[in-house]
């Protein structure tokens, strides 16, 4: 555990308390390294987004956007960091620039259309994000037919597929690799879940690409705040390449040329012919990045449809969410899934509570009483809720 003894920005000197701890192990806590503290990257999309609704929708509106304010200019990464702060800033645009284009603010940055239903689900970014984006092309109204003409019912076997499609957004809990290689009998669930149907998969791919390239933009843009003397420097080593005692050797001379045309790439990766166009492509590397900006494609809302392990191979997704959908057996997840009974429950209920959440804002949003989508959703979550009460 770390921390510190005294206060932030204010205190040189702290006390620190050992308390019933071994003498010896309090020797090698005091001669030990002290560690390096980094904080999370404090901004998210759908936190700016709860933000304009924080400050659009308040009773007091002025109270509201000093609370907004409060939360953007005193965020402990950016504390006494010039730099940093004003990468936040850039971030801010950005994010702006995503939600106007999305549809969720308008110029003047008022919330509108789906942009409860998104803050709603800020936990699961960018699953949010992206289920709004299939909603608005129609996929799910494609998807959530009737086969009866007139009923108000839906099938099973469309149920099954919006599940399928929601636990791949909202679900996604990986299993190791290598039990797709093992001769394993399942005795009630699928335990690995299928991919997205085509027409999804499309969209997701879609949706990435747009993504993906306002970012790279973006890092294009805050590129130019990176500490480019560091940029040149070995991490490790320390050893620099940069500066006029570089100019005098041909090779280092020669090496660090190939910058010459990028922005936003790592000199060093630029030696493996990188250029900026690869930040266009999902799935790149921080590595590729420029390390003293302080943003990494962790932050640009694109959700990649698989995941890699160590050894390169394809990791599935568990399909916890739609096998109990099946059975509605906690037992069966114990046993096939590989999930603790406790922490099962636990999963299935968030989930469960997320296709509520969406059933009801669409029902709030939609004015078509006997719209499908509004229909399936509250089937839907009237069918999961009940099997969760039986378990």
């Amino acid at each position: 555990m770390s921390g510190r003894a005294g206060r932030r920005g204010q205190d040189l000197l702290g006390d620190v308390y050992f308390f019933n701890i071994p003498l010896p192990k309090i020797g090698r806590l005091i001669k030990s390294k002290v560690p390096e503290l980094r904080g999370q990257f404090p901004l998210s999309i759908t936190l700016i987004l709860r933000l304009m609704l924080l400050a659009s929708k308040a009773d007091d509106p002025e109270d509201g956007k000093a609370k907004a304010l409060s939360v953007l200019k005193h965020s402990l990464m950016s504390f006494k960091q010039p730099r940093i702060l004003e990468m936040l800033q850039l971030y801010f645009m950005f994010s702006l620039q995503f939600l106007v284009k999305e549809g969720y603010i308008d110029q003047e940055g008022n919330p509108m259309g789906f942009a409860g239903l998104v803050s709603h689900l800020h936990y699961h970014e960018p699953s949010n994000l992206v289920f709004v984006s299939f909603l608005v092309k129609g996929l799910f109204h494609n998807l959530c037919q009737q086969t009866i003409k007139g009923s108000k019912r839906f099938s099973e076997d469309v149920m099954e597929k919006l599940v399928l499609v929601l636990a791949n957004l909202f679900g996604r809990r990986y299993l190791p690799a290598k039990l797709q290689d093992v001769d394993i009998k399942f005795h009630q669930s699928k335990v690995f879940l299928d991919d997205l149907p085509e027409d999804f998969s499309a969209a997701l791919h879609e949706y990435n690409i747009q993504i993906t390239e306002d970012f790279a933009s973006f890092l294009q843009i805050v590129s130019k705040l990176a500490d480019m003397k560091q940029e040149y420097q070995l991490p490790l080593s320390k050893i620099k390449f940069s500066g006029k005692e570089c100019e005098d050797i041909p090779l280092v001379s020669h090496l660090m040329s190939c910058r010459e045309g990028r922005v936003a790439i790592s000199p060093f990766v630029c030696l493996s012919g990188n250029f900026d166009g690869d930040l266009l492509k999902p799935g790149v590397s921080d590595h590729v990045i420029l390390r003293t900006v302080g943003v990494s494609f962790n932050q640009a809302p694109v959700l990649c449809p698989w995941r890699l392990d160590s050894l390169g191979r394809k990791m599935p997704l568990n399909a916890y969410a739609l096998d109990f959908y099946k059975h509605g057996s906690l037992v069966g997840l114990v046993q096939d899934n590989r999930i603790h009974g406790g922490e099962a429950y636990d999963l299935l209920k968030d989930f469960g509570l997320t296709i509520k959440s969406i059933s009801v804002s669409l029902r709030e949003l939609c004015e078509n009483e006997e719209d499908n989508v509004v229909l399936a959703f509250e089937q839907l979550s009237e069918t999961y809720l009940e099997k969760l009460s039986k378990v």
